[in-house]
């Protein structure tokens, strides 16, 4: 079982996009080619797909994801 790590909400928002965004780039850059489960996962450190359900709808991760490819 993994180590739970206490983090501010913004600090477990971002673990969640670069995770969300590493993926993106992994696939391409097609934000539609992977899951809260596949975003829990890639998490460091670990993070439940319930946490990233209650961080983020599916369409407003993919936006932020977006948001910071575009920069």
């Amino acid at each position: 079982m993994a180590e739970r790590v206490r983090m501010s909400r913004d600090d477990r928002r971002g673990v969640i996009i670069r995770a969300a965004v590493a993926l993106t780039r992994a696939s391409s850059g097609c934000v539609n080619s992977w899951t809260r489960n596949d975003v829990a996962r890639k998490c460091s450190p670990p993070t439940s797909i319930d946490t990233v359900k209650n961080y983020f709808t599916m369409p407003e991760l993919r936006e932020a994801v977006r948001v910071v490819l575009a920069k």
